[in-house]
């Protein structure tokens, strides 16, 4: 039988992609529109390794429950379809590449294991995609989350059906000119780990390995970044009143190997209106690319504390000062 390797990749239209674009508008068109790689390739990949490792672990654990688990979009309950963590991260490599790090992120997963040798609780799902749409339900205008049987509906329906059953009435996408215009503004998510504890709550767990964990300096990052209001929004509609909130699993991949899982801070103000913004920055974006078909010449933060920020210059620092004279 060959054994099934975890897709733990981003998601189609995630919110690595329109976060981009809140930070700075022409930092997304360097990435998404001219393509340049702004993100150092071995930061990415030591991350891409360690949720694959993860995604197996828990995937594992959680299909030797009489539960079961779900992983992607299947539901598992016979825990010998997966490859073994190490097994599935070498397999990664050797499509992807990476092999250079694999020592190192085998290590890492090892000290986990040493500190952290048991599941945390009922694994429920693992890298579990999420659709949500802007429209209106019930009468009410917001993000809503689309039944799984629906997630891959037709961005240019009349409706979707929610996760309570119930439609959703897109608001699409308005600018004309665009290609997307008239089609169903989505937000997707790929849920890392969801995990139901001995009282009954569902918690949304994201994996973030890091070079070196700071728990007080993460935090606040983590909870002020629009994705995990996301998580939030959804989790809420998925699991309803069990829903407990969204964790870290911060993960050091270097000595002394340190481990955190502090829960993210709830902002009840910014998700409040996070649908709005998620709107209008949807449409600004869909406007410049009508109106600025050079990409070079997209609106630009222009601010020392975006630019040059906690962790350094911004990686598209020169672009900005030179142009295309930058790249050659």
């Amino acid at each position: 039988m060959k054994k099934i390797l975890i897709d733990a990749g981003r998601s189609s239209r995630g919110w690595s992609r329109i976060g981009s674009f809140f930070r700075c508008p022409q930092l997304f068109a360097y990435q998404n529109r001219l393509n340049k790689d702004l993100i150092p390739a071995s930061a990415l990949t030591r991350g891409s390794m360690g949720h694959v490792i993860q995604a197996h672990q828990h995937a594992i654990w959680g299909a030797r429950t009489p539960s079961g688990v779900w992983v992607d979009e299947t539901w598992y309950d016979d825990p010998t379809v997966f490859l073994d963590p190490e097994d599935a991260v070498q397999m990664w490599c050797d499509t992807n590449g990476g092999h250079e790090h694999l020592e190192r992120m085998i290590e890492t997963f090892h000290q986990y294991m040493n500190k952290y040798p048991e599941c945390p609780g009922d694994v429920v799902a693992v890298e579990y995609p999420v659709t949500a749409v802007l429209g209106t339900k019930d009468h009410e205008w917001g993000l809503w989350v689309v039944h799984p049987e629906d997630q891959h509906f037709n961005r240019r329906a009349a409706y979707a059906k929610a996760v309570d059953g119930s439609k959703i009435y897109p608001s699409p996408l308005n600018v004309p000119g665009h290609p997307d215009c008239g089609a169903a503004i989505v937000l997707t998510r790929r849920l890392d780990l969801v995990i139901r504890d001995l009282g009954g709550k569902i918690f949304i767990w994201d994996h973030k390995h890091q070079a070196r964990v700071s728990v007080n300096g993460s935090v606040d990052g983590y909870a002020v970044d629009g994705g995990f209001a996301a998580f939030r929004i959804m989790g809420r509609q998925l699991y309803g009143s069990s829903f407990g909130g969204v964790a870290l699993n911060l993960i050091q991949t270097q000595s002394p190997f340190k481990i955190a899982r502090p829960m993210v801070p709830a902002t009840p103000h910014r998700d409040k209106h996070f649908a709005d913004m998620l709107w209008r920055a949807e449409h600004n974006l869909a406007r410049l690319d009508v109106e600025l078909p050079s990409h070079w010449d997209w609106p630009k933060v222009q601010h020392e504390a975006s630019c040059i920020g906690r962790y350094g210059s911004c990686p598209a620092i020169k672009m900005c000062f030179y142009g295309e004279a930058a790249t050659n």
